[in-house]
């Protein structure tokens, strides 16, 4: 049986990823920086190890006797650089092939930001030559359930997105998809999907569905660029991830982020989860 090695194990996706894998029986190293979380972990039964992201040897060490590896790299100014440690501790570690969870419509040569940051770190697993299955999910459902909390606690979502469409995912449906990979990866191997859910959806729509199950009112103000900058400048965000969440919402304007495929269908054989099944989940959340 393969060990597998989740970088990045204690985050949104790894988390859904862990218990995937858990359910299907997988040998599986849980990568952590936290030392909270894995001593959590590890009474939880699972072989929690740390790492850091600008340490490879440290995740060479974490590493250690696995030979297939989930990667997703936290959203912070370095990542490019953490992404091309991670890829050089994985040969270095004797890994065999790597599932990424990228970014939609990322390429390293995409003429968005955020977009383009993602698509370097895919292409340093390309260059690699480590056999391997880039998954690029649209924006997370989840969104709503933590990071905009607030926001839509407060009545409105306040975001320069006009009425552009995005088929938001559930992390879970990444997860999956990762999870079937990594457990079996043969046809799916030196492969990109863009990941989605089933529907294009505008904030408008976010908006309605949330009030109609929450039994409160929320509505979507479209905000100007300026306003939203303001808005992170306030909560202290970064630069950085400012300038990454200008890109993305640029993205959305275009259009560029609300198609649908079925690649959640076509690598895990279920249909993507819908926004209205993960609102009805999460009503106690904002109400």
């Amino acid at each position: 049986m393969s060990k597998i090695f989740i970088a990045g194990a204690a985050g949104n996706i790894g988390t859904s990823l862990l218990t995937a894998l858990d359910t299907a029986g997988a040998d599986v190293v849980a990568g952590v920086h936290d030392p909270d979380k894995i001593k959590t972990m590890k009474s939880l039964g699972v072989d929690a190890r740390p790492f850091e992201f600008q340490d490879s040897d440290s995740m060479v060490r974490a590493m250690k006797g696995c030979d297939r590896m989930f990667l997703v790299i936290p959203l912070q100014e370095k990542m490019t650089r953490y992404g091309h440690l991670a890829v050089k501790a994985a040969k270095e570690a004797g890994i065999e092939y790597i599932v990424r969870s990228s970014g939609y419509a990322a390429s390293s040569d995409a003429h968005w930001r955020l977009g383009r940051e993602h698509g370097m770190v895919d292409q340093f697993i390309e260059d690699s030559k480590i056999p391997f299955t880039v998954l690029r999910p649209n924006t997370f459902m989840q969104n709503f359930s933590g990071y905009y909390m607030d926001m839509i606690k407060s009545g409105t979502i306040a975001l320069p997105e006009e009425n552009a469409k995005v088929s938001y995912i559930d992390v879970r449906d990444i997860a999956d998809c990762a999870a079937r990979l990594l457990l079996d990866s043969e046809g799916f191997e030196n492969s990109y999907y863009a990941l989605t859910g089933p529907e294009g959806l505008s904030l408008s729509d976010v908006s309605t569905q949330i009030s109609d199950v929450c039994g409160c009112k929320i509505k979507y103000a479209p905000s100007s660029e300026d306003e939203y900058i303001r808005s992170l400048g306030d909560m202290s965000v970064p630069q950085w991830n400012i300038d990454m969440a200008v890109s993305l919402t640029r993205v959305v304007k275009l259009g560029m982020i609300g198609n649908v495929t079925k690649a959640v269908e076509h690598l895990t054989g279920k249909p993507a989860r819908t926004f209205a099944s993960f609102v009805a989940e999460h009503a106690s959340a904002w109400k």
